[in-house]
C-alpha cells in the first residue's frame, strides 16, 4: 500500500489569526575581523529605542519592533510590506567578551561589534 502524506502548518482559528504577533527574520551579514565579529542586522523601519538584544550562553538574540507607519484609519488596498516586528536568533561558536559588546543603530541597520575574548584568540607558541 502507497499513501501519499501532505503535511500542512497548523494555523489558529481566525479570531486568534488577526490578534496574533508576527515575526520575520531579517537579512543580515557577518564580517570577521582580527579580534571581533561585526554583524549588520537590516531591520527597516525600526528606531533605536525599538531594539532589543539579549545574550543568552552561546545565543544572541536581536528583536526589532517597528511603529505602525499609516494612521489607525487608513485601510490600505494592497500591502506589499507586512507589518510585523523582527527576530533574529544567532549561535556564536566562540567566546565573544559580553563587557566590551557595541551596538549602534543607523537608518534602520543594526551594528554590532562582538569582541573575542583573550581566551579565544589565537596565539603563537614559539617553541624553544
Amino acid at each position: 500500500m502507497n499513501e501519499q502524506v501532505t503535511l500542512h502548518e497548523k494555523r489558529p482559528p481566525e479570531s486568534r489569526a488577526a490578534n496574533a504577533q508576527r515575526y520575520l527574520k531579517p537579512h543580515y551579514e557577518v564580517q570577521e575581523l582580527k579580534d571581533a565579529y561585526h554583524v549588520r542586522v537590516f531591520m527597516p523601519g525600526v528606531a533605536k529605542d525599538g531594539v532589543k538584544i539579549t545574550l543568552e550562553k552561546d545565543r544572541i538574540f536581536v528583536e526589532g519592533s517597528r511603529r505602525e507607519l499609516s494612521e489607525a484609519s487608513w485601510k490600505p488596498i494592497f500591502r506589499e510590506i507586512p507589518h510585523a516586528d523582527f527576530r533574529l536568533q544567532l549561535e556564536l561558536n566562540v567566546d565573544i567578551d559580553e563587557s566590551s559588546i557595541e551596538a549602534r543603530t543607523d537608518s534602520g541597520v543594526l551594528n554590532l561589534k562582538l569582541p573575542v575574548s583573550e581566551a579565544a584568540r589565537p596565539r603563537s607558541i614559539t617553541v624553544e
